[in-house]
């Protein structure tokens, strides 16, 4: 039996996709709650997992849904 569990980036996996510094993505969610409307989720421990699909959508010019 397969779950089908979501693809999430690490804040460092999805600053590279995106090319940008991680830093840049901590302070737009900081600042503004997201970063160019993606939200990620926030773990126990302080980690932050970027939705995988949003975040190759802003490598492709779409907006995040």
């Amino acid at each position: 039996m397969q779950t089908n569990t979501p693809r999430r980036y690490t804040t460092t996996e999805a600053a590279a996709v995106v090319r940008f510094q991680p830093q840049t993505l901590r302070r737009d969610l900081c600042l503004f709650g997201h970063f160019k409307g993606v939200r990620p989720i926030k773990l126990p421990g302080g980690r932050l997992l970027w939705d995988a699909d949003k975040i190759d959508s802003l490598v492709c010019g779409e907006v995040a849904k």
